[in-house]
This record gives C-alpha cells, structure tokens and sequence, in this order.
C-alpha cells in the first residue's frame, strides 16, 4: 500500500471513530449564568432524548394506522413452468388417456390498487394512535419542566455552597483582626494571653470551616456539571442571582387552575384517556360490515413476449357474524385500558393540586424565613460592633466579641439557607404549575 493510500486510510478511520464516539460535552463558560445552564441542559440531557426517541416510535405508529386508510399499491409478476394433473383436479375429461397437461409456460405481470371504502374500525384505531402521539409530544414538553427543575435545584445548591463560603471567609477576616487587636493589647499589658488564645482557636476553626466550605462549592459545581452533561469541572463560577426566582402575587386558585392548563404531563394524561376512548370504539367497530374495492391491470400469458393485457375490477363487502369472542374479549380489554387511564388522570389531578399548595405554602413560609433571618443577620452584625468597642475601652474581655462572631456565623448561615430554601420553593411553584422553562429560561 502506498503511504498515500495509508494516510487516507488512517484519515478515514479517525474520521469514524469520532462519528462513533459521538460528540464532545460542551466546554462550561468561566461565568456560568442560570440561563446559558439550562440552555446546555435541554441541547444535551439525556432525559429529554429518550422523551424524543419515544416521540418517534409513536409517530411511526401512527403513520402505519393511518397507512391503512390510504390506497395500497403494488406490484407483482411470475414467470411458471408447469403441468397439471386434471384428475387430481377431480377433472375426468372422456377420452384422456392420462388426464395430464403439460407442460405449458405461464406468465402474469400486473400492477393492483386496493382502498378501504369503509373500515370504521381502522378510522377510528387512526384517531386513537394520534391521540398518543399527541400524549408523547406533551410528555416531551414534561420531560424539558423537569430538566428545568433539577438545574435550577442544583444551581441554588452551588449558589449556597458559594455564599457558605463566602460568609466564612468573611467571618474568618473578622475574627484575624480580633486576633490582631488582642495581641496588640496583650503587648501592652492590657489583656491576658489566654484571650489571644481564645481569639486563635476562633481563627483556627474558622479556616477550617472555610476549607469545607471551599470543598462543598467545588463538589457542588461538579454536580451542576454532571446534571448539564457538559465536561466536567469545578473551573468556573455561579453568581446568577435570577437563579432565586421573582417575588410574584400567589393565588392558590388561579394557580391550580394554571397548572390543570399548562401542565405538559396532564395534558398528556387527558391525551392519554382520549386515545382509550377512541380505542373502545374501535373495537366495538370490528362489529361493522367493512367495504373495499380493488382494481388490478397488468399483462397475461405464456411468456412476456406472448400475452394479453388482463384487467379486474372488484368491490366486496364483508360481515362479522361469529368470531368467537375475540371481539368481546378485546372489548374486555379497551374498556379496562380506558378506566386505567381515566383513575391515572383523577390521581394526577390531585396530585397536582398538593404540588401546588404545597409549594405555595412552601413560598410563604420561605419569605418569612428569609425576613427572619435577615433581622437576625443585622441584630448580630450589630452586637459584634458593640462588643469590640466595649473589649477596646476595656470594658469587658474579647469573650463578649467571641461570641457574638459565633452568632453573626449562626446567622449567617440561616439566611443563606432561607434563600435557599425560598429559591428552591419558587421553583417548585414554577414546576407545579408547568411554567418552570417559561419562567428562568429567559
């Protein structure tokens, strides 16, 4: 092989087996917004492809129902050599002496059309098998709320993980200077060392708070990372705050109302119990006299240099007198289909009537967390001023400030935790009422 036939070749096989390994994940920006996540999410989520693929498979069984209320054409052609046994015919022609016949060339070429005039049956099995197409791309629609909701989850994780960090960092800067000023006041005597032994430990187990925290906002950005199916890393950075969801007037019943209108899962349940109902009557339609015509023309004769064009024109029409219960049974069967369909849809129903409270009192229970503790966060903000002015007049020791640091640490943490909580409420009420793409997806 010539070293231009193998570089070609070489070309040629790099070139498949890239085609086999698919495609590379999508590289992560260094500042990743809320909406450039979810955009990566829904090109690439694995959910949604199978939600897709089955989209396919029910839009293939559609065209094939519907395939059999269109004409059929098609064609067929022989070419035999053959004799034939008139006897075996129970033929007895006088004066045969073997009654054989033979051998002779036959020969038959000819193109037919076949059309349903009437098969109520299959018109109505058309309508059912749309119906679930229909219900799959809904659910495909489903399949895109829920992606939603998990990367906006998992975005407010990686949120709270940055704003944990970031408070201890802050908390820790506060307790170096404390450390710093009580040193100084040990060296003027004005302080014992236990107190700067006091300020150390405090700096000491906040680093060490501030290191887990470090860990917990890289292993969250890693979950983020896997969640959009991108390549995975910890190198960038969340800072979206839209990812907290807008403060909006919540009326329960209008939003149940909502979510009976929008949600993509029960309208494909509604769809669902339509297909089953057209399904009963398509069975009960077997019952029903189909009509069909056909009509084939073609050539006819001993070889295909030697015959004659044929032609047939035929209609029939045919009744269903005893099937012996196959129709009854597959009755049974579509009416028990249908009532699975209709107690699946009431217990949808109410499911997404809790989902929906649920996550409205879920809301406003988070807002008031939110107000609490950042009433909290400020008391404490302020109680650490207090108690370093009165360690600097010496009024008090730095066990006072100690303290107080500690608290404005318990604080702060409740606040990020109610956002949180807040955020990943609204976004629950966003999914509940099948508005969660609509909504952070801007």
């Amino acid at each position: 092989m010539s070293r231009s036939a193998r570089f070609w070749l070489a070309m040629l096989l790099a070139f498949l087996s890239s085609r086999a390994g698919g495609q590379n994940p999508p590289e992560l920006p260094k500042q990743l917004t809320l909406s450039q996540a979810l955009s990566i999410a829904l090109n690439n989520s694995s959910v949604i492809r199978k939600s897709q693929n089955r989209l396919e498979q029910a839009t293939g069984r559609t065209a094939q129902s519907k395939s059999e209320l269109l004409p059929q054409i098609y064609a067929s052609a022989h070419q035999a050599y053959l004799s034939i046994n008139l006897r075996g015919l129970g033929l007895d022609i006088p004066g045969a002496t073997t009654g054989k016949i033979g051998p002779f060339s036959s020969m038959d070429a000819r193109v037919t059309l076949t059309q349903d005039l009437l098969n109520i049956a299959n018109l109505e099995s058309w309508k059912s098998f749309r119906s679930r197409q229909e219900s799959t791309t809904l659910l495909v629609n489903n399949a895109r709320e829920t992606v939603v909701l998990d990367v906006v989850a998992t975005y407010l994780q990686a949120l709270r993980a940055k704003e944990s960090r970031d408070t201890v960092i802050e908390q820790t800067k506060l307790a170096t200077d404390l450390y710093n000023l009580t040193q100084d006041r040990v060296k003027q005597g004005v302080s014992a060392p236990l107190e700067a032994n006091r300020a150390l430990q405090q700096v000491n187990s906040l680093q060490q708070q501030q290191q887990e925290a470090e860990q917990s906002y890289i292993s969250a950005k890693l979950a983020l990372a896997n969640i959009l199916q991108a390549r995975i890393t910890s190198e960038y950075e969340v800072d979206d705050e839209a990812a907290y969801g807008r403060e909006a007037p919540i009326d329960s019943g209008a939003a149940i109302q909502a979510a009976m209108a929008t949600r993509p899962d029960y309208r494909s349940a509604l769809a669902t119990v339509r297909a089953a109902q057209l399904q009963v009557q398509s069975v009960k339609a077997y019952r029903y006299p189909t009509i069909s015509a056909s009509f084939s023309d073609g050539q006819s004769g001993e070889t295909p240099v030697h015959n004659l064009n044929t032609y047939r024109l035929q209609g029939a029409i045919e009744f269903p007198i005893f099937t012996s219960g196959r129709i009854r049974g597959a009755i049974d069967e579509a009416q028990g289909a249908l009532r699975e369909a209709q107690t699946g849809l009431d217990q949808l129903r109410s499911q997404i009537e809790t989902e929906v409270l649920t996550a409205i009192a879920g809301v406003e229970w988070a807002k008031k967390e939110v107000a609490t503790s950042a009433a909290n966060v400020k008391l404490s903000r302020e109680e650490v001023e207090l108690s370093t002015q009165r360690f600097t007049r010496g009024v008090a020791d730095n066990t006072e400030v100690v303290n107080a640091q500690d608290r404005v640490s318990r604080a702060d943490d409740a606040r990020v935790r109610a956002l949180y909580t807040l955020g990943l409420a609204r976004a629950n009420l966003a999914r509940a009422i099948g508005a969660a793409e609509k909504t952070y997806r801007k």
